[in-house]
């Protein structure tokens, strides 16, 4: 069978990489194309003539695969619409939406070839686990089968299919995954419902073994460029002793700078053993500066203590260190903004990432904020495409927020410019903060990154259109 994955973000998917390997090894056709809006999904349909078209996405992509979706739907009635990924996985009446006949909820590798298999000799899939469906008008929700256990059986990704793409395929940054599954349960991440769904959800936490994701590395090095590795895992020093034997064959046989997630509270000799091996930056989640905040609304389980002695050691060890943020959170005040500013100043911030909460239906926090009268709904139009959106939730001191998002930045790195900047956050969201946060974002990633100034130009003619017409305030 011939399976097309449409998206419309310029980003290599690591669930279509993963399924379309599976497909692949099983005898199947696969393709990917970036299609940014219907009329281009419904262009590549048209010329490819699959049989499977299928969706992985967010809930801010949700309205694009929609509107996709149906205008497929109604042109090829035939072909069969796959929706899975993150937000599907958690809202199976997905499958009632028009254009939508499947949704595969947790892990595919497995459902999708059992699928595929199905479609090809024309019998019934109703009783294939990980699927959602309607039957008569009913939503069937089929049980999700366990997790695989023993992640080395997978084929490695299927990168060719985004390859296909100069932009993708000349980033000198490129992506790996070592694990699957996070043991943490932040209220503002979908890790924990999607470890419901497992019957084996003890099992939830899965590495790869130091050798596979050695292949995978080498694989990638020797055929498309690369000279900066970014490790995507949600904390990539889970296990200490798994680390330090991948680790030590990677300074061996690949060598280039990385960049990796670990959690506030990590240790010296870890610290210590990314510093010895290459790593080039190292990202941790700061959230709120609020600790009561951050460890009973968001369930983070960080202390203040334990931010200021990681920084503290990174700076000990020269890593070039990170931070995430996210301003607006449910009742959050103006002050309270501040004082996730006023940490990121404390421990000297060389880098720092805000985000602006965007309520994306299922998860805990946003079911909070509806129960607390912070907002009235979640559909298709409640969230923003990106996390710089501004945000939906009920809030008096919200624009003035949605302005320290612009200036947060420079204000964390250089706290002199508070009696320049601050003022302004009292005036109204315009276009001119929104530029002058996309030059300290460009300046950002050069920083954690090391990318050529060449290929930034190469990125920013790309992504331009793209922030103008997605970053402004909702009116």
């Amino acid at each position: 069978m011939r399976f097309l994955f449409l998206q419309n973000i310029w980003r290599e998917y690591f669930g279509v990489m993963h399924v379309g390997a599976a497909l692949r090894a099983a005898g199947h056709e696969v393709e990917v194309r970036i299609a940014p809006d219907a009329r281009r999904a419904l262009s590549a349909v048209a010329t490819l003539q699959p049989d499977v078209v299928g969706f992985s996405f967010t809930n801010c992509e949700q309205q694009y695969v929609l509107n996709a979706a149906a205008t497929i739907k109604r042109v090829a009635p035939h072909i069969t619409i796959l929706a899975g990924g993150a937000h599907p996985s958690l809202h199976p009446e997905l499958a009632r939406r028009e254009g939508i006949d499947i949704v595969c909820r947790g892990e595919g590798d497995a459902a999708i070839v059992d699928l595929a298999d199905r479609l090809q000799r024309g019998v019934s899939y109703r009783d294939v686990r990980n699927l959602a469906f309607v039957v008569d008008g009913e939503t069937v929700v089929n049980p999700a089968r366990p997790l695989l256990e023993e992640l080395d059986r997978l084929p490695l990704p299927w990168r060719a299919g985004y390859y296909r793409y100069k932009f993708l395929r000349d980033n000198p940054v490129k992506f790996f995954f070592t694990s699957r599954g996070c043991p943490f349960s932040c209220n503002f991440c979908f890790n924990s419902a999607l470890r419901e769904l497992a019957p084996n959800r003890k099992k939830y936490v899965r590495h790869f073994s130091p050798e596979w994701v050695l292949a995978d590395l080498t694989a990638v090095r020797d055929r498309w460029p690369m000279k900066i590795v970014r490790f995507e895992d949600d904390v990539f020093t889970l296990d200490r002793d798994w680390l330090e034997r991948l680790l030590t064959q990677y300074t061996r046989r690949i060598g280039l700078p990385y960049i990796c997630y670990v959690r506030a509270g990590i240790d010296e000799e870890t610290i210590r053993l990314l510093a010895s091996t290459g790593c080039r930056t190292v990202l941790f989640g700061i959230e709120t500066g609020d600790e009561k905040r951050r460890n009973g609304m968001l369930k983070k389980g960080v202390s203040n203590e334990q931010i200021l002695a990681t920084a503290a050691l990174l700076h000990k060890h020269r890593l070039h260190f990170f931070t995430t943020n996210i301003l607006a959170l449910p009742h959050e005040t103006w002050d309270d903004a501040l004082t996730t500013l006023r940490l990121n100043q404390q421990i000297r911030v060389p880098d720092t990432w805000c985000s602006v909460f965007q309520p994306y239906a299922g998860l805990p926090l946003t079911e909070r904020a509806v129960a607390e009268g912070l907002l009235p709904r979640v559909d298709d139009d409640t969230v923003g495409t990106n996390t710089f959106a501004a945000n939906a939730l009920l809030n008096p001191d919200a624009e003035r927020i949605f302005n320290l998002h612009k200036f947060f930045y420079p204000l964390a790195r250089w706290p002199r410019l508070e009696k320049y900047l601050l003022p302004l956050t009292k005036r109204r969201p315009n276009r001119l903060f929104h530029y002058l946060w996309l030059v300290f974002y460009v300046y950002s990633y050069r920083q954690h990154t090391g990318v050529s100034w060449r290929r930034i130009v190469v990125e920013g003619m790309h992504w331009f259109r793209q922030f103008l017409s997605t970053m402004g305030p909702k009116r």
